[in-house]
């Protein structure tokens, strides 16, 4: 299938590794042109790097000023901003929670309003929102996620009516072989006294298709949610996580 995107302009955020990178990937073996935000500046191959903090107060408006600079405008935007501080109630302090709330409510709310000006003069424009499987059931440990999240699934649910015909969907993605998701297991290990593995086989045990999700997997499913081929998908949120939350919609 033809996903129409060849020469469409998209920024990413999280673009220099992980599930931010894999849709990066995506999006340019569809032909479209990328701008990567990532706070190292670094980004895969032909992706147009930009090294900005996205967590900081003007970090999303540098970097959707810095893309249509590189771009000449938008027509999709990836809201990525990787996880925030993992703990439990007690062990999280208040600058964590700072920190949580700035580099994942606050940049999510910033990067679409900067964005949304040159998105509705855009080709098509949608964004897509990185979730967590956090929006249909909390992880341990995870606090932060498991309250922020869900915000921003209402986020989505709100901005539907507000800026259409500019579509906006999320993805909710459950555990896929990144950094992020290995260091949760090894903190895990270390807390429980078991090792990795065992941790990893326990999580497993959980999943119908019975493994980790590569990341190049949720790739091809965010390009798709952005290209003409979901024209008709608004206001979803997708769980891609092997079948491992069994909550109803």
């Amino acid at each position: 299938m033809d996903l129409g995107l060849a020469d469409r302009r998209f920024l990413v955020g999280g673009a220099s590794r992980g599930l931010g990178a894999a849709v990066a990937g995506a999006l340019v073996a569809e032909g479209a042109r990328v701008a990567g935000v990532s706070r190292g500046g670094t980004a895969a191959a032909g992706v147009t790097p930009l090294a900005v903090d996205l967590g900081a107060r003007d970090g999303p408006a540098e970097a959707v000023t810095a893309a249509v600079e590189q771009l000449g405008g938008l027509d999709g935007l990836v809201v990525n901003t990787g996880g925030p501080p993992g703990g439990t109630f007690e062990a999280i302090d208040e600058d964590a929670w700072e920190r949580a709330i700035a580099g994942t409510l606050q940049s999510t709310i910033r990067l679409i309003r900067e964005a949304l000006p040159h998105l509705r003069e855009g080709r098509d424009p949608a964004i897509v929102i990185v979730l967590s499987s956090s929006v249909r059931e909390p992880i341990p440990a995870l606090i932060t996620s498991n309250v922020l999240r869900p915000g921003l699934s209402g986020l989505i649910k709100s901005l539907v009516s507000e800026i259409a015909p500019i579509r906006i969907n999320g993805v909710a993605p459950g555990r896929f072989d990144t950094d992020r998701v290995r260091s949760l297991d090894q903190t895990r290990a270390a807390e429980t006294g078991a090792t990795v593995e065992a941790i990893q086989a326990q999580t497993r045990a959980r999943i119908p298709l019975g493994r980790y999700g590569d990341p190049a997997e949720l790739g091809r499913v965010v390009t798709f949610l952005l290209s003409p081929a979901a024209s008709y998908l608004d206001g979803v949120i997708l769980a891609v996580d092997g079948g491992m939350i069994r909550s109803l919609p």
